[in-house]
């Protein structure tokens, strides 16, 4: 006899695209399988993204209104045991490029549960069809290679290498004016007040006699108000250094997640997840210290426990 298999089908949106999905679709729908649940969980900004595609194919979108970047995750996980328990699924296909569902996995397994699971790629972390097929039944990649995906780690580069050469060159040469005018007033005292009146100087010195020279060396031990002045030279070059590194961090950062370019709310989960996989942040770096530091550029939703960030222009 004729058996079809059952298949419960879930979709992590903020995780995948629109069109990965289409892809995963017309694949189950050629094996000629039974896609007897459908149900897709994101954010509410994914909801109007994929809303044509759930009504292609009669997918129950369920956006995630609850606080925390792990929501979705957790509404998902909670509805496929239950989906097991409760119903005649005899395999479970999930649709994500997330890592945290191994627990989820192995679970689905334990309750006699096939688990099939097909990832983006180019956003799918590094080895994950390794470390996917110690748990998964089976794991795909689905999409094209994105050839931006080598352009990203340019600008992280960039932003590095300008981080680490750009200081040197301010502080080495900002110390050099001072030590050249302390050099200057010791070897001829009458130089250093002469770069400020450089221009009546020159005319008054011809008929000063004696009496002249003597008031301006007193003036002359005066001026250290003035050349005070300088030392503060390195802190302005400081900020002018830290404004010219700047954009070149918002730059990667948009590279890294184009969905910030139009000012629209992004969830934060979605943003750590891009920026780890191009080397903006670092496996343990936080995103909010990061976009703290870029707030004259990005705004965190909300301000006190932030879900979501904001592109607020350059």
């Amino acid at each position: 006899m004729d058996h079809t298999t059952r298949i419960a089908l879930l979709i992590d949106a903020d995780n995948v695209s629109v069109d990965v999905l289409r892809e995963v679709i017309h694949r189950l729908q050629a094996s000629g399988d039974r896609l007897q649940h459908r149900r897709a969980y994101g954010s509410v900004q994914k909801a109007g993204e994929f809303a044509e595609v759930c009504r292609d194919h009669a997918i129950r979108f369920l956006p995630s209104t609850f606080a925390g970047p792990n929501a979705t995750d957790i509404a998902m996980a909670i509805d496929a045991i239950e989906l097991v328990l409760r119903q005649p699924v005899d395999e479970v296909v999930i649709v994500s490029s997330d890592m945290d569902y191994s627990p989820l996995i192995v679970r689905l397994r334990e309750l006699g549960c096939r688990v099939t699971g097909y990832g983006q790629q180019g956003k799918s972390g590094r080895d994950i069809e390794r470390d996917y097929e110690r748990v998964y039944d089976q794991f795909s990649v689905v999409g094209p290679a994105k050839p931006r995906a080598a352009v990203k780690r340019a600008p992280a580069a960039e932003v590095r290498a300008e981080v680490a050469a750009s200081p040197p060159s301010p502080r080495a040469k900002a110390p050099r004016a001072p030590r050249l005018a302390k050099a200057q007033k010791l070897a001829v005292p009458a130089h250093v007040p002469e770069l400020s009146m450089a221009v009546p100087r020159p005319a008054a010195a011809p008929a000063a006699p004696v009496p002249q020279t003597v008031p301006p060396a007193r003036s002359r031990t005066r001026r250290p108000a003035a050349k005070t002045a300088v030392p503060a030279q390195p802190t302005g070059t400081g900020t002018v250094l830290a404004a010219a590194v700047l954009p070149a961090a918002v730059a990667a950062v948009l590279e890294a997640c184009p969905g910030l370019r139009g000012g629209a709310l992004v969830r934060l989960n979605g943003v750590a997840k891009a920026l780890r996989d191009v080397g903006v942040l670092s496996q343990s770096g936080r995103t909010t210290s990061l976009f703290k530091k870029l707030e004259s550029h990005f705004e965190l939703v909300p301000a006190d426990k932030p879900e979501s960030v904001r592109f607020r222009g350059a």
